[in-house]
């Protein structure tokens, strides 16, 4: 998995099941993946330790890569 990957999420939380989006950088945790339409929804809202970036911080584990970049 790399950044500009797409990606559909495989995860148990249901208020992402089955969203697409995008891996748009990596910090120490894992991907920051965009999910259009979910800015400061879910993991990406305020009180979470993030800047209301529209980025969603997630786990290798919970994502499945649709189309990867080259």
């Amino acid at each position: 998995m790399q950044v500009g990957d797409l990606v559909r999420f495989i995860g148990v939380a249901a208020f992402y099941r089955d969203r697409v989006g995008v891996v748009a950088r990596f910090d120490m945790h894992g991907p920051l993946v965009h999910f259009a339409g979910l800015e400061g929804q879910g993991r990406d809202a305020h009180g979470r330790a993030q800047n209301y970036d529209g980025l969603h911080p997630m786990h290798d584990d919970e994502l499945e890569v649709i189309n990867a970049s080259r």
